[in-house]
């Protein structure tokens, strides 16, 4: 029983695994010969899962070498919809004024009859930039609504770009590793991380590795936070030290508006896993 019940399985299995003999326009998408799919029902092309193409293909605007569809259920049970993809993009290739990389995911939500509803994120090629500067490649970039605080009040932030793990961009004068949120026009409206660099601002020193928090205003820094962390202390220059215990907040000319906790200023300590 055993032995059938493991061969009866592959045999299923392969039955969902499709090669196309001759070119098709599979669930909107055209479809050379050699194309290989994975189906979520026998015999039913359009229900397919995962597609992998021989040479590019053009899939909901973009050319692809792959495709991974998300599936859901329709009410009358019978009919599998897609509600979300992963594409490879078959070379770099330009979204929302951006240079996305190619043999890299971008993501959607898709509408009900398959059409992309939402674009919301790919991996970024060289050459975009931030006021200038250069952005990391492989940053990863998403787009957003705008945030929305609990008072009702929403950010304009419609991008955010992460950049990868040890890569740092220039931001307002300090050079940041983390996160930064952009306008439509791709002008900065927060960004937070910690320090690549020593920065200075106003009165005080902080070391690289310093928390930080800044927003703007018409891509224009005016409110800053920082947390120094670990034995690495801010110094005024007078030599006063400012400890991992404190979060200073300063305007954008430098001057220091308040001198908090850390948790009070929305900096949360983390514990290691052990």
């Amino acid at each position: 029983m055993g032995l059938w019940a493991l061969v009866s399985g592959v045999r299923q299995q392969a039955a969902l695994q499709v090669t196309l003999e001759a070119p098709a326009r599979v669930a909107g998408i055209d479809m050379p010969a050699g194309s290989k799919l994975v189906l979520k029902e026998k015999d039913r092309l359009e229900s397919f899962e995962r597609a992998a193409f021989p040479t590019p293909v053009s899939a909901y605007g973009f050319q692809a070498s792959a495709v991974r569809r998300f599936l859901y259920l329709g009410e009358e049970g019978r009919h599998y919809y897609p509600q979300r993809l992963r594409m490879t993009l078959a070379g770099d290739q330009a979204w929302g004024g951006w240079h996305c990389a190619g043999d890299q995911p971008l993501t959607a939500d898709l509408d009900r009859d398959g059409t992309p509803e939402w674009v919301s994120g790919c991996v970024l090629a060289a050459g975009n930039r931030l006021d200038g500067a250069p952005l990391p490649a492989a940053s990863a970039l998403r787009a957003s609504q705008g945030t929305m605080y609990a008072n009702g009040h929403r950010d304009p932030d419609r991008w955010l770009v992460d950049m990868p793990k040890g890569e740092a961009v220039p931001v307002a004068g300090a050079v940041l590793q983390g996160r930064v949120y952009l306008d439509a026009e791709h002008r900065p409206v927060r960004a937070e991380g910690t320090l690549d660099e020593a920065f200075a601002l106003g009165t005080l020193s902080y070391p690289e590795g310093t928390r930080l928090r800044v927003r703007f205003k018409a891509g224009r820094p005016v409110s800053w936070w920082f947390n120094p962390v670990g034995d690495r202390a801010a110094r005024r220059d007078d030599g006063t030290p400012v400890g991992a215990d404190q979060a200073v907040h300063q305007d954008q000319e430098g001057r220091v508006l308040e001198i908090t906790d850390p948790q009070n200023a929305g900096f949360f300590q983390t514990t290691p896993l052990r």
